[in-house]
């Protein structure tokens, strides 16, 4: 737990970033790279900042990926296990879909590529097995919504940028770029394979 002393030092650094940023700003001597389209708020512009720092991060092997063990999405509800199988068997996907969300096994890992969950979702009001409910709601989530995914050692948090429903033979993933970022995907209805809700969330940290 942080101590007073210390909280008071983290808002006054942030008070004063933002108060030279905007100076800065003001006087054109932002680098290009950094800058925020007319409109933008502070908030998009500090994300723009965060996700350049993670990005060189990144690249320099500073953020090791990990495995998702838990997501939660406050907006609608959603918390639940994430479970990694290192095979694509149909029958031990589906035993682990039984569980909660399932990590598509050659997906990538928290922070590092195109990490891809998917899970069941009904519209029915009673079910036995709670698992079936995972990504209901899936189709609520708007642009900025946030997604909380749990490491083995510490909590990440992902974006949304799209949500959309696709028909089954286009809701191919792409798990060979290099994007830090999330995909989920349930089917539209319980037991109907012909669409999909597919969200996809940039990492923010």
């Amino acid at each position: 737990m942080l101590k007073k002393s210390q909280v008071k030092f983290i808002v006054y650094f942030l008070v004063t970033f933002l108060v030279v940023f905007a100076l800065l700003y003001s006087l054109g001597l932002v680098p290009d790279s950094i800058k925020v389209n007319e409109g933008d708020s502070l908030r998009t512009l500090w994300d723009k900042a965060q996700n350049k720092a993670i990005n060189e991060q990144l690249n320099q092997g500073l953020i090791v990926g990990e495995n998702p063990t838990r997501i939660v999405i406050e907006k609608i509800g959603v918390d639940a296990v994430v479970a990694n199988p290192n095979t694509t068997s149909v029958a031990t996907l589906d035993d682990y879909l039984k569980e909660g969300a399932v990590r598509y096994p050659g997906s990538g890992i928290i922070g590092r590529g195109n990490m891809f969950l998917f899970g069941h979702s009904t519209g029915l009001a009673v079910v036995r097995n709670q698992a079936y409910k995972t990504f209901n709601g899936l189709k609520d989530l708007q642009i900025g919504d946030l997604i909380k995914i749990y490491g083995s050692s510490k909590l990440y948090t992902y974006k949304v940028t799209s949500v959309i429903l696709v028909d089954e033979n286009k809701a191919l993933v792409e798990f060979g770029n290099n994007k830090n970022m999330l995909t989920l995907s349930t089917c539209n209805t319980f037991g109907a394979k012909s669409e999909r809700y597919v969200v996809e969330a940039e990492f923010i940290l």
